[in-house]
């Protein structure tokens, strides 16, 4: 073995590599995303540089660390241990009294246990635990959480241990959920208003069970609730306009219909909040009766929220308002099942139970009022006709 090889290195995290403020902007928005690290983490790192993210290395991994975060403009130095630890003890023994401490490792988590040479061998090559996130010598068994490893993967339908996740995902601290809790509406100061709204309406649309998935449930209703409103009214401007230009078509308005829909306008961004806290509540109710209420009311009611992304089909004339029905019945079951971590089959009982139970009220009513009016024309029609 060559000695650069046999050496062992540590990842110094100088800083930014460049100190104008995009680039720096820049940097702690990659860190954010890929690293998903906080930003009052990101402004610790900023300010201890110089940090050791990485320690116990060899050349080649501690080169592709490096690679990896100059990639995203940090500035970055290698230093071989052997040589730093020798330095280190010949100033202890000049100046016992003036040795410099060692740069401190940053994890990326509290209560988690960081990837080091005191846990896991150089040598040997490593695993992360798909259940508790704890990397450690490749194994079947976790150490911590005792799962079978194997099991758990094939229950997920994963197929393979995420080695190359330790590597790429995890390069300062201990390694972070692949789908960590996020939405663009929530991220609407760094996205800005528009941006967050139509991407948030196209993640939900087009890609519901990832966007549930990492849907954090720990962030409070507010955020859900305006941005349910909000596309719940601009839904019903549009539902509202096409009623009035049919009407029009037929010779329909006058006064008192124009009235009623300015009136009716000014108070649906009340009538749809009143309707998201009540179909948030029914909901939640059958998720408890089920057993399914994993994550508390407010993941059931940011569920409810955020689905109402429905309400842009309503541009369409006529079979808008079906489609958004029909849609939201689908992403209801999808997002009831990843936020609360349950079946679908589970899901899709707790959805279609008040659309079964509405449907037969609504047959029972039918019928009620049927079989009197035709009990009475039978009577009249099994009569004998009158004699004269």
């Amino acid at each position: 073995m060559r000695e650069d090889q046999a050496k062992r290195y540590r990842v110094i995290f100088l800083g930014p590599a460049q100190n104008d403020t995009d680039h720096v902007n820049k940097l702690t928005e990659s860190l954010k995303d890929r690293f998903k690290l906080s930003t009052d983490a990101i402004t610790k790192l900023m300010k201890s540089a110089p940090v050791s993210v990485k320690k116990e290395l060899s050349l080649s991994e501690a080169e592709r660390y490096k690679e990896a975060l100059e990639a995203i403009g940090a500035k970055i130095s290698l230093e071989p241990m052997k040589g730093v630890e020798e330095q280190s003890q010949r100033e202890k023994e000049s100046t016992p009294q003036q040795s410099q401490p060692r740069p401190p490792i940053i994890p990326l988590r509290k209560g988690t246990t960081p990837y080091t040479a005191t846990s896991v061998q150089a040598d040997q090559e490593v695993i992360q635990c798909p259940q508790c996130g704890y990397v450690q010598a490749k194994t079947d068994e976790c150490i911590k959480c005792g799962v079978i490893i194997s099991k758990l993967l094939k229950h997920r339908g994963e197929g393979k241990v995420l080695e190359e996740k330790v590597v790429s995902s995890d390069i300062i601290g201990t390694p972070s959920d692949e789908y960590e809790s996020y939405t663009p509406w929530e991220d609407m100061s760094n996205l800005g208003f528009f941006i967050a709204f139509f991407r948030t309406i196209k993640e939900v649309l087009f890609s519901p069970s990832l966007f549930f998935r990492k849907m954090p449930v720990d962030m409070g209703i507010l955020n859900p609730l305006f941005f349910g409103v909000i596309i719940g009214f601009v839904g019903g401007l549009f539902t509202l306009w096409w009623q009035y230009a049919f009407s029009g078509l037929i010779g329909a308005i006058n006064l008192f219909f124009t009235s009623s829909i300015l009136f009716y306008a000014f108070f649906l961004p009340f009538l749809i909040a009143l309707g998201l806290f009540v179909a948030s509540g029914i909901f939640h109710i059958l998720l408890m009766l089920v057993g399914g209420n994993k994550r508390g009311f407010e993941a059931t009611f940011r569920v409810v929220a955020y689905s109402n992304s429905t309400q842009v089909f309503s541009v369409l004339p006529v079979l808008g308002g079906l489609i958004a029905i029909i849609y939201n019945l689908i992403l209801w079951t999808i997002g009831f099942r990843e936020s609360h971590q349950i079946s679908t089959a589970k899901a899709a009982f707790v959805v279609f139970l008040p659309l079964i139970i509405v449907t037969v009220l609504i047959l029972m009513a039918i019928f009620m009022f049927l079989l009197p009016f035709i009990s009475s024309q039978t009577q009249i029609f099994m009569q004998p006709p009158p004699r004269f």
